[in-house]
């Protein structure tokens, strides 16, 4: 009779002690989900593509002006050994 007693005390309290646990994750889960974590998630990803946006657009403005170094480059060396810039003489004007 007594392990029966013992055996049925150690279950109630597995079992309260569960259900506490229990419950402690379903509220942790509902502040999870709730308006003001769900604000700060937004605003952690919105800041996330903007930073990748403005990282695009610098890099972009690098190219670019890489690009018109290079071509400034060629034409000014077509002008100094005397043969014109493609596209302005070529054309059967």
């Amino acid at each position: 009779m007594f392990k029966r007693v013992v055996w049925f005390g150690l279950g109630a309290a597995a079992g309260a002690s569960g259900v506490v646990w229990a419950e402690q994750q379903v509220r942790r889960r509902l502040e999870e989900l709730g308006p003001d974590h769900v604000v700060q998630l937004a605003g952690r990803s919105a800041r996330r593509v903007g930073r990748s946006v403005l990282d695009a657009v610098a890099e972009g403005r690098s190219t670019m002006l890489d690009t018109e170094d290079e071509l400034r480059a060629r034409r000014d060396r077509r002008l100094a050994e005397g043969r014109p810039a493609e596209g302005r003489e070529g054309r059967g004007r």
